[in-house]
């Protein structure tokens, strides 16, 4: 190699190494960073047609279904997940599953309660939790009120 090419290498590197002279690359910083790409603002649960709300209902029904199988956490990877949790500051969840199932439980009824007040079709909540098959996704089989 020529010396000026050592030269120059040794001179970058030193360079970089030095404090305060690496090149930084600036960006934007993003105004809401908790969201991934293709996050939309929450629509406000009152103004939702009977498209949306049918929509949340699947999806909640259908992450009901999956919540109850697979291997369900021991009582001392909950406590160790909580006691990292709260330790470390972090805003995982997970900690209390019963109690998550049971507030999902509670906004699928309130929004199948929802739909039928909106006079749209809703659903068998019954039946459609007891379904196994992951694939058959769930559907309005309860016809709207008859309007006299």
């Amino acid at each position: 190699m020529r010396p000026i090419t050592v030269l120059s290498l040794v001179a970058v590197v030193v360079l970089l190494a030095l404090p305060g002279t690496a090149p930084v690359a600036y960006a934007k910083k993003a105004k809401d960073t908790t969201h991934g790409a293709g996050w939309q603002p929450k629509l406000d649960e009152q103004t939702m047609t009977c498209k949306q709300l049918s929509g949340r209902v699947q999806l909640l029904i259908l992450q009901l279904r999956g919540s109850g199988s697979g291997t369900k956490s021991s009582g001392l990877s909950l406590g160790l997940h909580s006691a990292f949790a709260s330790t470390i500051g972090t805003t995982a969840t997970g900690d209390d599953p019963v109690g998550e199932n049971a507030a999902d439980m509670k906004k699928l009824r309130d929004y199948n309660q929802q739909l039928v007040s909106m006079k749209c079709k809703s659903y068998d909540l019954d039946y459609e939790l007891k379904q196994t098959d992951p694939h058959e996704t769930p559907s309005a089989r309860i016809s709207p009120p008859k309007k006299h």
